[in-house]
């Protein structure tokens, strides 16, 4: 009785001496393997390193996803830093790497990673190291918390960017020049307002500039032959320059440019100019009805546009809400100044 005791004590210690051996969920081999609730604390193993946690999978694996309960037990047990030991101890190097809507801070890249799609966590810190080569090609890191992107000019075998929603507010285009294979760029739902389009790689396809602040685009020196779409919905520019923007991009089919701040003549012209040169200026299904623009929007073609105080229409109505805004004054001076005077006498 006493051999088995030993043994069932020494298969305890062992399990909690151990880290703990991660399985593929069922279903998602033989080329991508799903984790749940992987735990990995990189301070902690500094420590205990005999807690280093592994996963097993099958060569033909080349997809890795890293899932988490969004109220997994609590905040702490969520992964917050991926690392080199991550990456090629834990998980054997995988050419393809997805984690999203977890409570990842920080990224040391892999060099040998190919694929990273990383959307939807925390990620204000990414370390890169410039003396590296990098094999990514395709990056995903929107919806992060990234305020400088400086250390990605390194990544220079990128096909594929996405830094849509990171809060960015100023935006140096240089860290995009040494990119020559850089095909897809995503910079929207971010906070600049103005952009150097001169630097970007000549190689650019697609480029997506929408829900920012910009007040002008400046085409000045721009020369990007192979661009064929340009999203600038939802800034807050004024006119464009079409002659100048045809210029700069001959191969231009797509231009989104909705919910701008053109004056209605202004979009009028714009749109007629677009047609005429077949370039599509709206994107997505064609709705079956209108639903109409917002209170303070104005409709052309069925793309609405924010007021202002340039076109015709606004700059009038602004004028009646000033002279209002005046009457109301004087008539509540004159009102105070009358009780006042029946007061007193």
């Amino acid at each position: 009785m006493r051999r088995y005791v030993r043994l069932l004590a020494l298969l305890a210690l062992c399990s909690v001496a151990s880290g703990y051996v991660y399985q593929c969920e069922p279903g998602t081999e033989p080329t991508v393997c799903s984790i749940w609730n992987l735990q990995y604390d990189s301070k902690a193993l500094v420590k205990h390193p005999d807690k280093l946690p592994s996963v097993q999978y099958p060569s033909t694996v080349h997809t890795v996803r890293l899932l988490f309960e969004k109220y997994y037990y609590n905040r702490q047990q969520q992964l917050t830093r991926y690392d080199t030991t991550l990456h090629t101890t834990v998980l054997h190097n995988p050419p393809n790497l997805q984690i999203c809507d977890t409570r990842l801070r920080q990224l040391v890249m892999p060099p040998s990673l190919q694929v990273g799609y990383l959307t939807d966590n925390m990620i204000s810190t990414i370390e890169i190291e410039p003396d590296k080569t990098y094999a990514v090609r395709y990056l995903d890191l929107s919806h992060n918390s990234l305020r400088n992107i400086a250390n990605l000019s390194v990544l220079v075998q990128l096909q594929t960017l996405n830094l849509e929603a990171n809060g960015i507010t100023t935006l140096n285009t240089s860290v995009f020049t040494g990119m020559v294979n850089l095909t897809y760029l995503y910079l929207g739902d971010n906070s600049f307002s103005t952009i150097d389009l001169r630097p970007l790689p000549k190689g650019l396809s697609v480029l997506w500039l929408l829900r920012n602040d910009l007040r002008e685009l400046s085409l000045t020196g721009v020369s990007m032959g192979a661009l064929r779409e340009l999203d600038l919905e939802a800034n807050s520019l004024h006119t464009l320059d079409l002659a100048a923007l045809f210029a700069a991009f001959p191969a231009l089919q797509v231009l989104p440019i909705a919910y701008n701040s053109f004056p209605k003549e202004e979009a009028e012209r714009i749109i007629a100019d677009l047609k005429r040169h077949n370039v599509t200026y709206s994107v997505g299904m064609e709705r079956m009805y209108q639903e109409g623009c917002d209170s303070d929007e104005y409709s052309v073609d069925s793309l609405c546009f924010t007021e202002t105080l340039l076109g015709a229409r606004s700059f009038w109505k602004g004028i009646f809400l000033l002279v209002m805004a005046v009457l109301v004054v004087c008539m509540f001076g004159f009102s105070v100044r009358w009780i006042w005077y029946q007061m007193r006498y």
